[in-house]
């Protein structure tokens, strides 16, 4: 059976347009979805498509890093990122610096949508002309990615990693559990997790945590 195209968005309209373009290039096989998460997941991996397309705004502003820990957990995935009128260039520039390795501007028009398509089926590296600029000005000194968490934050995440209780953060940090429960949820909101395990996977596929701080 031949590998699928598999389109992701939470849009059916575009999923629709896009089934309608991909076939026009005589694709065999092309599919769609607005699964997320674990779904999505578990979706990949039964049907290994030939090349995933995702919508720049699946995720809202967590879709360049939630993909980046999707290749960072996949390296062999053909990712693709459409955007079709929401990111500016520089902002998709953030997809690029995840991981992903073709970023296809829809605002570009359609011959040139067709021609990057044809181009990242053959599993080749395309970026749109305004976002290759846009990353390519970017100085060399980029400092790494990291989520803009307050002070607070911090200090109640690398608890959450020790393995301590709300009640013992609550006790360390000399605020109320209800403070701690609020800070809790906006992590989780920020790591794209719903508990303690999820931002603790999420911690170490992003190298927030070492591999020899496990074995301590």
């Amino acid at each position: 059976m031949l590998s699928p195209v598999l389109l992701v968005s939470r849009s059916e309209s575009l999923n629709l347009l896009g089934i309608y373009l991909l076939k026009q290039l005589h694709l065999r096989r092309v599919m769609a979805t607005t699964k997320g998460g674990r779904d999505l997941n578990r979706l990949i991996s039964m049907l290994s498509p030939e090349l995933i397309l995702f919508d720049a705004v699946f995720y809202l502003s967590a879709t360049p890093r939630r993909i980046g820990l999707l290749l960072k957990d996949r390296p062999d995935l053909n990712i693709a990122v459409i955007n079709v009128n929401s990111y500016q260039a520089e902002g998709l520039v953030e997809f690029l610096r995840f991981g992903v390795k073709s970023v296809i501007d829809f605002n570009s028009g359609l011959s040139s949508f067709r021609r990057a398509l044809k181009k990242v089926l053959r599993n080749e590296a395309y970026i749109s002309g305004n976002v290759e600029e846009a990353y390519e000005a970017l100085p060399d000194d980029i400092p790494d990615l990291k989520l803009d968490l307050t002070d607070r934050q911090e200090d109640v995440k690398r608890l959450i990693l020790d393995g301590k209780s709300s009640k013992e953060i609550a006790d360390t940090l000399g605020v109320s559990v209800k403070t701690v429960e609020i800070h809790k949820k906006a992590l989780f909101t920020s790591y794209c997790v719903k508990n303690s395990l999820g931002l603790f996977k999420q911690c170490f596929l992003l190298d927030e945590i070492r591999r020899d701080d496990l074995c301590m």
